[in-house]
């Protein structure tokens, strides 16, 4: 990791502590107010509080109690102050009491805010299938992620 891309990594690191400590004012803080969120089903949340208020939804309910580890695969500078980090990820949740998980490859567009500081603009969450989830989890998967709190895009 070189020294520039040192606040990247910080922010993937943030992104798993507020997961796992379900505090969605701490993930969505990462956030640009009007920052672009496509959720691993599809979804688009627009904004940073349809952004917190669908992964409060997601932390009280199906994900709650869930642990999330995220690790940086590679991160790809587009020009100064733009970034591109590609990111792997393995959830462990429970469905009716069995444990449950799940591996994405979110990609996650971040930029230099006024302020200098970095700060997430577009994030999309791909879910890794090959032998992937049985169809009753993607059925509950479905269920709790069907356009609920999903914000349209004008």
């Amino acid at each position: 990791m070189t020294n520039e891309e040192r606040p990247l990594y910080e922010i993937v690191e943030k992104l798993q502590a507020a997961w796992n400590a379900s505090d969605s004012m701490a993930w969505a803080s990462l956030f640009a107010e009007d920052a672009d969120f496509i959720h691993i089903l599809g979804g688009h949340f627009q904004g940073r509080e349809a952004i917190e208020h669908g992964h409060r939804t997601i932390f009280d309910t199906i994900y709650k109690g869930s642990r999330n580890k995220l690790d940086v695969e590679k991160v790809r500078f587009v020009r100064p102050g733009v970034a591109i980090v590609f990111i792997r990820t393995n959830l462990k949740w429970y469905l009716d009491g069995a444990e449950q998980e799940v591996q994405a490859r979110p990609t996650l567009v971040a930029q230099k805010n006024g302020n200098g500081q970095w700060e997430i603009v577009a994030f999309q969450n791909t879910l890794i299938t090959p032998g992937g989830p049985t169809p009753d989890v993607v059925k509950k998967l479905t269920d709790m992620h069907s356009h609920k709190g999903d914000t349209p895009v004008k």
